[in-house]
């Protein structure tokens, strides 16, 4: 099916899974202190909003080191946060709200196609909602550190025969929000205590708690 042709039939909900559903934030400034601590190296919650924050892992890695005058194997101690991160939001699983899923189950319902983006494997995904052929669950090792860029949203649009300007981003904080919006996309953000300092402005909904009276207002805009 071609793009045009996929653009046509479907309309999309992408979801930023791993920072809009569970607490991914808190995890990886969790995975990364750990990690960075064992090269001499301190992350804060501080320290991750100004050096970190809105740039590539490895750039906020180099930032950090940069600051604090340390020397790291920089594409060694990211791959290792990265593997760690992954393993820590399985450990999380049971923090996906009931309310989530109900959305989800109604987006579905509703004939829409959802994709879950994540650093978990498709098959931990897909065990929330066994048998839904419209919904894809996308394994996304993403470079950014805690948000996703124009890019990666467009990216997975188009792998999945939707056209971002046919969908809706659940994003997990600002720059999210701002990567979703440059990409041509509706957006609900569902921020945290770590990130609601990031400018939401532009987003069409800001989630305060998850529920299946959601899809109305993604069926609004998907219509617009």
């Amino acid at each position: 099916m071609s793009i045009s042709t996929g653009a046509q039939l479907q309309r999309g909900v992408i979801v930023e899974f791993d920072f809009a559903v569970l607490p991914g934030h808190r995890l990886l400034l969790d995975v990364c202190g750990s990690r960075f601590a064992q090269e001499g190296v301190t992350l804060d919650a501080s320290r991750m909003v100004r050096l970190m924050v809105g740039k590539s892992f490895s750039a906020g890695l180099n930032a950090l080191c940069n600051r604090q005058q340390k020397t790291v194997d920089v594409p060694a101690v990211v791959a290792d946060c990265q593997e760690k991160f992954a393993a820590a939001l399985k450990d999380n699983m049971t923090a996906v709200p009931p309310g989530f899923m109900a959305f989800v189950q109604a987006l579905l319902a509703k004939g829409i196609k959802v994709v879950l983006i994540s650093r978990l494997d498709a098959e931990t995904l897909k065990a929330l909602f066994p048998d839904q052929d419209k919904l894809v669950a996308q394994h996304e090792a993403a470079n950014s550190f805690g948000f996703c860029s124009w890019d990666d949203w467009r990216r997975a649009a188009r792998k999945n025969d939707l056209h971002e300007r046919l969908c809706v981003a659940v994003a997990g904080c600002g720059c999210s929000v701002k990567g979703a919006l440059a990409a041509g996309m509706g957006v609900f953000v569902k921020t945290n205590p770590l990130t609601e300092y990031q400018d939401v402005g532009g987003s069409d909904c800001v989630v305060e708690t998850f529920s299946a009276g959601l899809v109305d207002d993604v069926v609004r805009i998907l219509r617009a």
